[in-house]
């Protein structure tokens, strides 16, 4: 007679990683503010260590904010980062439910920085209806001066 074993337990942080990736915007709902708010952003999967003996992190979301941008009340538009978690909820295509909810650490990212030229072509890229004032060359060009890149990397237990 065979024994039936119980199915193992997902990975977490790879639900967290593929739900949000195949997500075409996400839910941030910041502490203090009234209501949960959409975001369009990018994943960008974490990399692994040097010498490849443990996992690599679970990768991060990223959104930017700003004039002309989308508003993230909370996150610390312009200024230092004011939320340092938030909640964020991958809505299901299929139902418009939630299909996951995790939390965040917030932290911003320095315009010039390596992270910062990392995923501002991917951004940029996502922002179809961006349109560039005379004298603009890129978005990044802008977004360095007036925006703010946040990254949303997921906490607790994975």
């Amino acid at each position: 007679m065979s024994e039936i074993q119980p199915a193992a337990e997902p990975d977490r942080s790879a639900l967290i990683a593929e739900a949000t990736k195949r997500a075409g915007l996400i839910w941030i709902s910041v502490p203090g503010q009234g209501r949960p708010y959409p975001a369009w952003h990018i994943w960008r999967p974490g990399t692994a260590p040097a010498g490849g003996a443990s996992p690599p992190p679970p990768g991060a979301a990223y959104v930017v904010t700003g004039p002309g941008e989308q508003p993230l009340p909370g996150l610390g538009e312009g200024g230092p980062v004011e939320a340092g978690q938030v909640t964020v909820t991958v809505p299901s295509k299929d139902s418009g439910g939630s299909l996951i909810s995790w939390t965040a650490a917030v932290s911003r990212v320095a315009a010039g920085s390596a992270e910062w030229e990392a995923v501002c072509g991917s951004l940029a890229a996502g922002r179809l209806n961006a349109v560039l004032e005379p004298g603009e060359t890129s978005l990044a060009q802008r977004w360095a001066r007036t925006a703010v890149i946040f990254r949303l990397s997921p906490t607790g237990p994975r």
